[in-house]
């Protein structure tokens, strides 16, 4: 059986942004990519990318940013949104 509507919930390390989308519903649908997806969260809270670049986490895995959204199991509905830094950022 296949859900009807489909939610993702993206917050950051902190969890004090968090925000839960409706694909199809909330300007995210199934043919989005992970990378979209993270870019949307970024703007819809106000959060400045300050160049660098950023990626979603689930249950401790890195999801790929070109990967469409209805390709990532459902189990992997909850995203850490965290920016990639490397010792040439610090």
């Amino acid at each position: 059986m296949v859900a009807a509507t489909r939610s993702i919930t993206m917050s950051d390390l902190s969890r004090q942004k968090r925000w839960q989308a409706e694909l199809d519903t909330d300007g995210l649908t199934r043919r989005h990519t992970v990378g979209q997806a993270v870019e949307h969260y970024l703007d819809r809270m106000s959060i400045r990318s300050h160049g660098l670049r950023w990626s979603a986490f689930s249950r401790g895995v890195k999801l790929d940013n070109k990967a469409e959204l209805g390709e990532v199991p459902e189990t992997d509905g909850d995203w850490m949104v965290l920016p990639e830094i490397s010792a040439g950022n610090v």
